[in-house]
């Protein structure tokens, strides 16, 4: 099922957008920290929201809803995260080489890098084991009392949780995550901080090119989609005929096909005969970008 495109005003603290405006708001968003974390932060000294991050050798950039630091040098990366798409466990594992990546420079000593914390607020549990929070961090598996010490922690936090685990403060700041519906002072303001940013018309300028942008992705990954699709499908016969000894030429005839289209998958398939592997031949066609004769 596609991606329902909600309208700037039905925005709720849990949709990515919406959030990081909120906790544009150096208070909001230290506040939030201190009741996730349990510690006092004295200042943030660094605060953008929908931080992307793309380092010159790894293609594939990330975006988080908050990045900031505070005075003492810690990192804070936290994202919202609505839909359990089974790959948070090691995308939290490539959001920390990416935020170590960005936190220092080449040439520069190892111990440069800061204490970094990776939060994702969750509206399932993760875990399934009904706690509110799990924090991870790397430890001795043959004494669990010895701390790598490494400066890292992943905090994975679940608004559906039932267990008795977290403090007061925390159970009401996942329970408005949960039903929008304010708990306390904080996320009373956190709520009134939503019903004004839905009158920020610049922000719905901003998020209305987003969704325009997004939805122009997806319509280019879709017609990707259709001609990988529609390749492979042409690939899977020309190879069937192939197996039985037929020529390009009797293929192309057969399937009324463009000749020299025909005779380059030919050309390409033959290095995978006589198996004829079709994912990988598709692929390889693909990689090669011969949208020219291939279409």
């Amino acid at each position: 099922m596609g991606r329902t495109k909600k309208k700037y005003e039905e925005l709720t603290i849990i949709d990515d957008f919406m959030f990081g405006k909120v906790m544009r708001d150096p208070k909001h968003c230290k506040k939030l920290l201190e009741i996730i974390l349990d510690v006092k932060i004295r200042k943030i000294i660094f605060l953008d929201d929908q931080k992307t991050m793309n380092p010159d050798y790894i293609s594939k950039g990330i975006r988080m809803d908050i990045y900031v630091e505070d005075d003492a040098n810690t990192v804070y990366a936290v994202e919202m995260q609505t839909r359990n798409t089974g790959d948070l466990t090691v995308r939290s594992r490539y959001y920390q080489a990416v935020l170590d990546i960005n936190m220092i420079e080449k040439g520069l000593d190892y111990e440069k890098l800061r204490k970094s914390y990776i939060i994702f607020i969750c509206t399932f549990d993760q875990f399934n084991r009904g706690r509110h929070i799990y924090h991870f961090e790397n430890r001795c598996r043959e004494d669990p009392s010895l701390c790598l010490e490494d400066g890292t922690e992943k905090i994975f936090l679940n608004t559906k949780g039932t267990m008795n685990d977290v403090d007061d403060e925390l159970r009401s700041l996942l329970d408005y995550f949960e039903s929008q519906v304010p708990q306390d002072t904080f996320t009373g303001k956190l709520d009134k901080a939503v019903t004004a940013a839905r009158s920020h018309k610049d922000w719905r300028r901003e998020y209305m090119v987003i969704e325009r942008m997004m939805m122009d992705s997806r319509r280019e990954g879709l017609k990707k989609g259709l001609a990988k699709g529609e390749l492979k499908y042409l690939v899977g016969l020309i190879c069937r005929k192939l197996s039985k000894g037929k020529t390009p030429e009797m293929i192309a005839e057969e399937l009324d096909e463009d000749a020299g289209k025909v005779q380059h998958i030919c050309d390409v398939a033959a290095k995978y005969a006589p198996n004829y592997n079709v994912e990988k031949i598709t692929r390889k066609l693909m990689a090669d970008n011969m949208s020219g004769k291939i279409h």
